[in-house]
């Protein structure tokens, strides 16, 4: 874990805030840690996602363009799902 060097503040709710209490007593570590780990599980799973599309992404062009002849129609529609 990298050093912490930021301080940042946040209003909860207080359903939230006692979650967050709760949560942090039964696994023995700080708030602070606790919003630590979800962000970054958070983000990480965000991250997985897009290399996720990403590599579908290249396979459907691969085959888009594996075809011989390039069907610029198809190419075209397949752009606009997006």
């Amino acid at each position: 874990m990298c050093m912490l060097n930021r301080r940042t503040n946040f209003l909860l709710n207080k359903d939230v805030l006692d979650k967050l209490v709760k949560l942090s007593r039964t696994r023995n570590i700080s708030m602070a840690e606790v919003v630590r780990r979800a962000v970054e599980k958070e983000y990480e799973e965000e991250k997985e996602l897009e290399t996720r599309k990403k590599a579908i992404d290249a396979t459907l062009m691969g085959r888009l363009m594996s075809k011989g002849k390039i069907d610029y129609k198809e190419l075209i529609n397949y752009g606009r799902k997006y």
